[in-house]
């Protein structure tokens, strides 16, 4: 049954564009890297991190997915935190919505320049899917082969003005 299950969940992910492994693998390893930010206790809200998962209508079902996988993964909660995940059109999107980190689709969407720069400014972690957008300044992404990388974009660290844990640096397999 569970693996009627995830080749049915498998063959939806894919029919939606997405790769039902790196979803799998963003959803159990960016909540964690959240925790690695030296400054996370200033970015929590009453004890409650908040990942943001901003989309488009044509992205919404990808979106929900990754929620799901998300809650089903860290049962609302990193450690000692509380973890809440939140859905956020990108039509409705706005500024004054506070999140601990972002997470983008397709950071070329010139919409999506918004949540950036809103990362950015708020010093907060943009999360993207594809590490080939580092162009449009997300942060961090993940690429599956044999093994599971994570992406530091370097020329945009600076510009988030986000310090990690040292063990980060040593993971994360910086990109120019």
């Amino acid at each position: 049954m569970r693996i009627v299950f995830l080749l049915i969940f498998s063959m939806n992910l894919m029919a939606l564009g997405v790769d039902p492994l790196l979803l799998k693998a963003q959803a159990s390893i960016f909540p964690k890297i959240m925790l690695l930010d030296t400054s996370i206790s200033n970015k929590t809200q009453d004890n409650k991190l908040v990942f943001s998962i901003v989309h488009t209508q044509k992205e919404s079902s990808n979106a929900n997915r990754l929620k799901e996988i998300i809650e089903a993964e860290h049962q609302d909660s990193l450690g000692e935190l509380s973890l809440e995940v939140r859905l956020n059109d990108i039509e409705e999107f706005n500024t004054k919505t506070k999140a601990a980190a972002y997470y983008v689709f397709n950071a070329s969407s010139p919409k999506m320049k918004k949540v950036i720069m809103h990362a950015k400014k708020m010093h907060r972690i943009c999360f993207g899917y594809n590490y080939q957008e580092f162009d449009h300044n997300i942060l961090i992404s993940l690429f599956v082969k044999e093994r599971t990388y994570i992406y530091l974009n370097k020329s945009a660290l600076h510009e988030y003005g986000i310090k990690f844990t040292p063990i980060f640096y040593r993971i994360a397999k910086v990109v120019e």
